[in-house]
């Protein structure tokens, strides 16, 4: 699961690649499940994973990961190697034109907006 730019680093969602044990306590307590104990990956090591195929489902929360990785084309040629890719986004970028096998584009209201 990747999310956007300002959620990264452990700030808005207390989420990063690496959740330290006491949160993953934490979390599996209070939703009633175990959560995995690996840690996850960065960008591009997520990258590199995806274009060897070992990850077969992206879920991207807003951000434009196609656009906002260092490396345009190998970053598309990674997503278009899934065999799913989820979008969760306030608005269409970049990311949504390039798909995986399968693809879902998911809208959303950010933090700041209502539905009326």
């Amino acid at each position: 699961m990747r999310g956007h730019s300002n959620v990264q680093g452990n700030r808005t969602m207390g989420i990063d690649e690496k959740p330290n044990k006491a949160f993953l306590n934490a979390l599996g307590n209070h939703f009633g499940f175990e959560p995995p104990c690996e840690h996850g990956h960065n960008t591009v090591e997520a990258l590199n994973t995806m274009l060897r195929d070992e990850i077969k489902v992206l879920i991207a929360q807003g951000g434009n990961l196609a656009a906002a990785a260092p490396d345009s084309p190998l970053t598309e040629e990674a997503l278009q190697r899934c065999g799913l890719t989820v979008h969760i986004s306030t608005k269409l970028n970049r990311s949504h034109l390039v798909p995986g096998a399968e693809s879902l584009i998911l809208p959303t209201l950010g933090r700041t907006e209502r539905d009326i």
